[in-house]
């Protein structure tokens, strides 16, 4: 039999211990990867069908933060359409005439929610025609740099939605909104 030396046991070892903390280090990349995802998040929500010559629709969702962990809506993508775009929008009324305003980002309280609504916070959608029916993939990015994908179906301009008082008036509002 032969023997191996006291030089080959210590190569063999070095060896061994560099893969096993290599092993280590990329499963604490892996973890801090999915920590920086937010699947912590519950999404749900629902688009809106455009009337007919609209130039742009509208998407209302509700967030849910569950870890505690306070984030910050800063963008929406839609993954399927490079040359759309969404923008974060409110709604106030100023006067007595509703105006449309651009958010540059929207706070998500950590174990708190964000309902977005008609005549209130909504997401914009432009570059894109929503027809009842379809669905519509968001990619909702935040300021931590973790991202959170969500498919809303198109509703109908008929079907009810959560204020059924504004069915329809949001895409109308739109029409001719203006941006204070």
């Amino acid at each position: 039999m032969s023997r191996i030396s006291v030089d080959q046991k210590t190569a063999v070892l070095k060896k061994m211990c560099t893969l096993l903390l290599c092993s280590l280090l990329a499963g604490v990349g892996v973890a801090a990867a999915e920590t920086g995802q937010a699947g912590e998040i519950e999404a749900s929500g629902y688009a809106r069908e455009m009337p007919p010559g609209a130039p742009m629709g509208a998407a209302y969702l509700s967030l849910r933060e569950l870890s505690g962990r306070a984030r910050v809506l800063r963008r929406v993508e839609l993954p399927a359409h490079s040359q759309a775009s969404v923008e974060l929008h409110t709604t106030e009324e100023v006067a007595g005439v509703s105006r449309m305003r651009a958010l540059k980002e929207i706070p998500l309280p950590g174990h708190g929610a964000i309902e977005m609504r008609p005549g209130a916070t909504h997401l914009m959608i432009r570059g894109v025609v929503l027809r009842a029916g379809q669905s519509l993939t968001l990619r909702l990015v935040f300021a931590d740099g973790s991202a959170r994908e969500v498919t809303l179906p198109v509703q109908g301009l008929a079907q009810a939605d959560k204020s059924p008082a504004a069915n329809g008036k949001e895409e109308e509002r739109h029409r001719g909104h203006h941006h204070g």
